[in-house]
């Protein structure tokens, strides 16, 4: 029969064993993932799913709780890269190569700007943008007069070392759209809803393109028709690291 060990009944906190501390020859990353709570900025308040990962540094655990803690603790900055700028730093204290990963959805009008965002070990901003629009085909528009139309999703990557403007990035890339997606529309406003997608008719290729346009510096640009008369989907990329 099991026996309960009272040893360390009274034990004080400070006598306790450091199981995390204990060393090890092979060093691994580790920390948080998918932490979810709120941020508070940009004169909103939204929620967000945070990743908080460091290097074990040849113990054989990270302290967990010190990351959850640090995290929650700057949650209320002007800009959110602020929060993981203090993340990192505070984490970096205590623990190696900190990485911090967050991951949102930023209001747009009346629609979302999806945002994911990396803060690598060397303090290199990483984002990936993603938004939706309308598309109408040339091809169609052609042979019939009328573009069949769809929605597209237009994805976005970026490194920096400084804070991206998220209304103009939404701004840009909603430009590169035949047009942008609305909830309400009435009939008159749907009927001009319409007409600017077949006045403006794009291939997935055009989007990409328009996309490298507005933002000279991205590292990956892919866009996605959900085709509305194929069962498959149409995709255009353009990397950097694999130029044409």
């Amino acid at each position: 029969m099991f026996k309960h060990n009272n040893s360390r009944k009274n034990s004080p906190v400070s006598d306790l064993p450091d199981i995390q501390n204990e060393k090890s020859s092979l060093n691994v990353h580790a920390g948080i993932s998918n932490f979810k709570t709120i941020y508070y900025g940009f004169g909103l308040q939204f929620p967000i799913d945070i990743s908080v990962i460091v290097s074990t540094d040849n113990t054989r655990g990270v302290h967990m709780s010190r990351l959850v803690k640090t995290t929650k603790k700057f949650m209320n900055t002007k800009y959110i890269e602020e929060s993981l700028i203090n993340i990192q730093k505070e984490a970096n204290l205590t623990q190696q190569n900190c990485k911090v990963i967050v991951n949102f959805q930023y209001p747009f009008k009346d629609q979302f700007l999806d945002v994911s965002i990396t803060l690598d070990e060397k303090c290199q901003f990483n984002y990936l943008f993603s938004l939706s629009g309308i598309t109408s085909c040339p091809c169609s528009k052609a042979t019939t007069g009328i573009g069949h139309m769809q929605r597209t999703v237009l994805k976005l990557k970026l490194s920096d070392t400084s804070i991206v403007n998220f209304d103009e990035t939404a701004l840009d890339l909603s430009a590169c759209f035949s047009t942008t997606l609305e909830e309400f529309l009435n009939r008159p406003d749907e009927a001009k809803k319409i007409i600017e997608a077949q006045e403006n008719s794009k291939f997935v290729e055009d989007v990409v393109r328009d996309c490298k346009k507005r933002f000279p510096h991205a590292k990956y640009i892919n866009a996605t028709s959900l085709e509305s008369i194929h069962s498959h989907n149409a995709v255009a990329y353009w990397d950097s690291n694999n130029q044409i």
